[in-house]
């Protein structure tokens, strides 16, 4: 399995000749998306994990559905009945605990609620992924999966977590493999001092860092899982 970062809070992910894009949100340009959907290999499916324009947008997820129509959606209730009212009506709705096979790709669904942004402010579903027992995909939460990441996604420069919290959740899952997301409101030296401080952590549990290449960097660029 291999993959690339799409901005902010995305990401696709190869396996046996087919991609699974995840939360493939605003912070991404219609032209960076036009280029991940023609770079990846023909998409098997969508994992949406929650209802937030910066984890999908409708003309996103119908540029991904032009190439490969058949490709099934996984979400929340309310993401599912917000894609119906975009007349986007493939979505399979997952509630932790749920197991779905799209092509090559296993997906393990946990957890349930996205971190709380402020008490004014209600606390919607959230749904995080783990693919091929290999990769974790929180989403908007970070709370700790329900087993060993060995692939571990950590949200940094979110506005619903502070540096302590992120510290304590690479601590608490303690992966042998992380990658930082969520990082599209940091400056360049916002990432270097997460980027900092989460390698502190990993550092305690034998855990390693790993970068996820964007397409920027170059059209064919991935970052491989073995």
């Amino acid at each position: 399995m291999q993959g690339f970062r799409l901005s902010h809070a995305g990401l696709v992910l190869e396996h046996g000749g087919a991609s699974l894009f995840i939360d493939p949100g605003n912070f991404s340009t219609q032209a960076e998306l036009r280029r991940a959907v023609e770079s990846a290999a023909p998409p098997a499916g969508i994992v949406i994990t929650h209802e937030h324009a910066d984890h999908w947008t409708p003309e996103h997820v119908r540029a991904i559905l032009d190439l490969t129509p058949e490709a099934t959606i996984y979400t929340t209730a309310a993401t599912a009945a917000a894609l119906e009212t975009a007349s986007i009506e493939s979505a399979v709705v997952v509630t932790e605990g749920d197991r779905h096979s799209v092509g090559p790709f296993s997906l393990d669904f946990y957890g349930r609620r996205h971190e709380v942004l402020h008490s004014s402010i209600p606390v919607i579903e959230n749904i995080g992924v783990r693919i091929n027992e290999t990769l974790a995909w929180g989403g908007d939460s970070i709370t700790r999966p329900p087993f060993r990441a060995d692939v571990l996604g950590v949200p940094i420069g979110s506005p619903w977590s502070n540096i302590a919290q992120v510290m304590d959740f690479v601590l608490a899952v303690a992966p042998r493999r992380a990658f930082l997301t969520h990082d599209g409101m940091l400056s360049a030296r916002g990432v270097e001092l997460y980027t900092e401080r989460v390698l502190t952590c990993l550092a305690q549990c034998g855990g390693e860092l790993l970068t996820f290449p964007t397409l920027e960097e170059r059209q064919g660029a991935r970052l491989s899982l073995g």
